[in-house]
């Protein structure tokens, strides 16, 4: 399988490509942001965040079905984003605090039901 690359102009994502470009769920990032220690978090966050209206506008002129595979996988690292915030913005640390770990997140008790 060949490597595919974030679009040109997001290169400097290139960094968390690892980290963040093959989750393909929820769970799977929630897991990761445990995973990550917190300076690599802040350094995502500060790279990304203030750059988020750029790659939303990208990603706005292609069908969110049918994505290209490089904006697919600049879609997947910036969904880490998501993580990563809550990490930044709200816990001050990789993990919930007071919560054991490791843990995960269920739906299930809400009547979640994925489609």
């Amino acid at each position: 399988m060949s490597h595919v690359s974030l679009p040109e102009q997001f290169a400097f994502l290139e960094p968390f490509v690892a980290a963040w470009g093959d989750l393909r769920t929820q769970g799977e990032r929630y897991n990761r942001r445990q995973e990550l220690p917190q300076g690599q978090l802040e350094a995502f966050h500060a790279a990304l965040a203030p750059r988020l209206e750029e790659v939303f506008t990208h990603l706005d002129k292609f069908d969110p079905k049918a994505l290209p595979e490089e904006e697919a996988l600049l879609f997947r690292v910036v969904l880490g984003l998501t993580e990563a915030s809550q990490a930044v913005e709200i816990f001050g640390q990789p993990r919930v605090p007071y919560a054991p770990y490791p843990h995960s997140v269920s739906m299930e008790w809400v009547g979640y039901q994925p489609h």
